[in-house]
C-alpha cells in the first residue's frame, strides 16, 4: 500500500514498484482514508510518504499503531531533516530514504514483507459467522470505530467485563484472534460497514 498526499507521487510510486514484481493493493492519501483502506485490504507493507507532510505521515502512523493493524510500516524520508528522526521514533518498522533507488525500494519491501498473508482471510478455512446478537453487533461496530474497552463500556451503559465477553464472543463466531481482526472479517462479510 502507498500512502501520500501527492497523486502523481502515488501513481509513479505504484507504476515502479507493480513494474518490480511487488502488488500495489491500494494507494491513498494518509489520515483515517489510509486506516480504512488498510483494514479493508490487509497489505503486507504499507510505504507512507514523510518528506512533504511530515506531521501528517506521523499521524497516519500512530493511528495505525492504535488500531493494531497488523502491518509493516515504513516512512519514506528526505535523507536530513527533522522527518527522519521523528519517523524513526514514532512507530515505523523501517525508514528508506527519498535518495533510494526504486530497485532498492523494492527490494527492501519484498524482504520485510509477509508472504503467508497474501491469502485473505476468507479464504484461510475460517468459519462463517454465525448470527450475532443485537448487542455483539453494537460492540463489535463501537470497535470499528476505535473505541476502546471501557469507551464501549462508557457508551453502552454496561461494565467493561460485559464488553470483554461479548468481544470474546464475537472472536469465537467470526474466527477471529483480535479485535482488528474481528471488524476486518466482519467488514468483509458484510455485518458492518468502515
Amino acid at each position: 500500500m502507498v500512502v501520500t498526499n501527492h497523486l502523481t507521487l502515488r501513481q509513479a510510486l505504484c507504476a515502479a514498484l507493480e513494474s518490480r514484481g511487488l502488488e500495489v493493493t491500494v494507494d491513498t492519501r494518509p489520515g483515517r482514508e489510509a486506516l480504512v483502506a488498510a483494514i479493508t485490504n490487509m497489505p503486507h507493507v504499507v510505504l507512507v510518504d514523510a518528506s512533504s507532510d511530515a506531521t501528517l505521515a506521523l499521524d497516519t502512523c500512530r493511528q495505525f499503531r492504535k488500531a493494531a493493524v497488523n502491518t509493516r510500516l515504513v516512512a519514506l524520508v528526505p535523507r536530513v531533516g527533522p522527518e527522519a528522526h521523528a519517523s524513526r521514533t514514532a512507530g515505523f518498522d523501517a525508514v528508506v530514504t527519498t535518495d533510494t533507488t526504486v530497485d532498492d525500494l523494492a527490494g527492501f519491501i519484498e524482504s520485510i514483507g509477509c508472504p503467508q498473508r497474501s491469502v485473505p482471510l476468507s479464504r484461510r478455512g475460517r468459519p462463517p459467522a454465525r448470527l450475532l446478537s443485537n448487542r455483539e453487533h453494537e460492540v463489535l461496530s463501537l470497535a470499528a470505530s476505535g473505541l476502546t474497552d471501557v469507551q464501549m463500556a462508557e457508551a453502552l451503559y454496561v461494565s467493561t467485563k460485559t464488553v470483554k465477553n461479548h468481544l470474546h464472543n464475537l472472536y469465537g463466531k467470526l474466527g477471529a484472534r483480535s479485535r482488528t481482526e474481528a471488524v476486518v472479517i466482519a467488514a468483509r462479510q458484510g455485518l458492518i460497514t468502515l
